[in-house]
């Protein structure tokens, strides 16, 4: 996992191809994280069924999970998300900014949400410029080990 260098007290140094996201992103983390540059949260397992004492049908908590994501993804990537969690929690990282009103989705990462063993699962690159496909492979190295 490569170690964030920061440039003042509030913003790392993040070096890919694209300026305008590398100025944008605050501090790359693991878990459920809102930042300007990334959005990430854990989707649990297809088959996890116990919340807060309540048990729910399967698929309903993976769900609740999914659905701050459904604004970024398309649908495909869902449902491959949706296969990739069946059965063991993971972590969902969508890397984007804005450009004005404009939302700029770069693209996404899945990770396993084993505590300080983060291994990558899968990444989707969803705009497909050599710039976007920079920020991705930056982050990479940051929320995996």
């Amino acid at each position: 996992m490569k170690k964030v260098q920061w440039i003042n007290g509030n913003h790392m140094k993040f070096d890919s191809l694209h300026k305008t996201f590398n100025r944008k992103i605050q501090a790359i983390s693991t878990g459920n994280v809102i930042d300007d540059g990334f959005y990430s949260s854990f989707i649990r397992a297809f088959n996890e069924t116990e919340c807060n004492g309540f048990t729910n049908k399967k698929g309903h908590l993976q769900d609740f999970d999914l659905k701050s994501f459904r604004g970024y993804l398309p649908y495909y990537v869902i449902d491959q998300v949706k296969e990739l969690t069946k059965d063991k929690s993971n972590i969902l990282y969508v890397f984007r900014h804005w450009n004005g009103e404009r939302k700029i989705v770069h693209g996404t990462v899945l990770t396993t949400g084993d505590y300080k063993k983060y291994k990558l699962i899968r990444a989707w690159y969803l705009n497909r410029s050599y710039k976007s496909e920079s920020v991705i492979d930056e982050a990479i190295k940051y929320i995996t080990v």
